[in-house]
């Protein structure tokens, strides 16, 4: 009796435990969401990560919280909330001089060399014209898509652009379509011919076009 009096103590406290860690783990989550964030994201839980940067964002309006849990959604293709927290975020008041306030991006290979710098915004869009590419049913979110990448690249054509990525998801999978109208609307524009990464694009553009 005593022996099964002290198992069922054990069984209880141990209960009691596991009730209060959710708890705490609970009120944690609803008080301090950008705690949990970093949490999260030292045990490698990314997308949980991004999900409590979220939480943060709509307790405090900071757009850096919006601007990870986009950027964190995108690079784990979960397109449609990454095409979400994008729309907010474009869409903030505040948007153009968060970006300039930011500075560059530095852009790296998987083995952590740089490959250069881009501006942030043109970072922010080429990722999400990645995400619109792979959500586009039709062809007026095509087009829709093409005038945005417009819009946000710079005639400098900087690293990482919106056509950059819109070339690598179209090249990738053999969209002679969508190339077609991608060279249109980079020789439409107005942009720097004469820079590396426009001439690179549009020869890749060609390639798959004439395949």
């Amino acid at each position: 009796m005593k022996l099964g009096l002290f198992w069922k103590t054990v069984i209880v406290t141990i209960g009691v435990i596991v009730i209060l860690a959710f708890s705490v783990f609970g009120i944690a989550s609803l008080l301090a969401p950008a705690a949990m964030m970093r949490f999260t994201e030292g045990l490698g839980l990314k997308s949980i990560s991004g999900d409590y940067a979220y939480q943060e964002y709509e307790r405090s309006g900071d757009l850096t919280y919006l601007t990870r849990s986009f950027v964190i959604s995108a690079e784990l293709g979960n397109d449609r909330t990454a095409e979400s927290r994008f729309s907010a975020l474009y869409g903030a008041e505040d948007f153009s001089a968060f970006c300039t306030e930011q500075g560059d991006v530095v852009l790296k290979n998987s083995a952590g060399e740089e490959l250069g710098r881009t501006p942030y915004r043109v970072y922010l869009c080429g990722l999400a014209a990645s995400v619109r590419y792979r959500l586009a049913g039709d062809a007026e979110a095509r087009d829709a898509l093409i005038a945005f990448a417009a819009q946000e690249t710079d005639h400098a054509f900087s690293p990482s652009n919106a056509f950059v990525a819109l070339t690598a998801a179209a090249a990738s999978g053999k969209d002679v379509a969508f190339c077609t109208l991608l060279k249109s609307a980079l020789e439409g524009g107005s942009f720097d011919t004469e820079n590396k990464d426009y001439c690179n694009i549009i020869k890749i553009l060609e390639d798959v076009i004439h395949e």
